[in-house]
């Protein structure tokens, strides 16, 4: 919620310490955090060290729909006589596993697509941050502006829908109490037009209800 990333290294250590496995989901993380995108475990120099990884083949990767688990072979199979899409018959559908996997030849082949999500998350924060906004400090996608009041968070999100902006307003307890917030999720797609109808948006209503000086 707020864009930061748990210390795996320091966890694998704990983990190695007490005999424990360690799993990560990267739902949030792949394709996004990390030089290259490849998730926590690329940004905390911990491949080897995880014994389960869970993921999404929606979000970063664009598929809507469905997820994959990774691990040893023996965790692997025990899954696939465990899982519900073994069992039954609501796998997904062959399409989205091609173009699952075509996303996953794209993150190989260049790093173009993240190198640009990179450059939006940057240009985004460092632009509402000069323009008086209070931003959590993010590792990921998220840029968390801060209100605080969860009807203020409330009532932002529906002004900025006016402005032709869709954002969310989150508020205890999605998030802590008085920790109110909107939360932007930064694109490769968005062009720096875009960004900068959000950001002048943002102030727009920002100085309506207050929030800037």
């Amino acid at each position: 919620m707020d864009g930061n990333v748990a210390p795996m290294d320091r966890i694998c250590d704990l983990a190695e310490k007490y005999d424990a496995l360690v799993m990560v989901d990267e739902s949030h993380s792949a394709g996004v955090v990390g030089a290259t995108g490849h998730g926590v475990s690329e940004l905390c120099k911990t491949y080897g060290r995880v014994d389960i990884y869970t993921g999404t083949l929606g979000k970063a990767f664009g598929g809507a729909l469905g997820g994959f688990t990774t691990g040893r072979k023996e965790i692997i199979d025990m899954l696939r006589q465990r899982s519900r899409p073994y069992l039954f018959s609501n796998s997904l559908a062959p399409c989205i596993i091609g173009a699952s996997l075509e996303v996953f030849k794209m993150l190989a082949e260049s790093n173009e697509l993240h190198d640009k999500l990179v450059e939006n998350v940057n240009y985004f924060r460092d632009k509402m941050i000069a323009a008086g906004f209070d931003i959590k400090p993010t590792q990921s996608a998220i840029c968390a502006v801060m209100l605080y009041d969860a009807k203020l968070s409330q009532v932002y999100a529906a002004r900025m829908l006016d402005e032709g902006i869709y954002v969310t307003g989150f508020y205890y307890p999605v998030v802590p109490k008085e920790q109110a917030r909107i939360r932007v999720q930064i694109s490769a797609g968005h062009n720096r037009e875009q960004l900068d109808k959000c950001i002048a948006a943002f102030v727009k209503v920002g100085k309506e209800l207050g929030v800037l000086k």
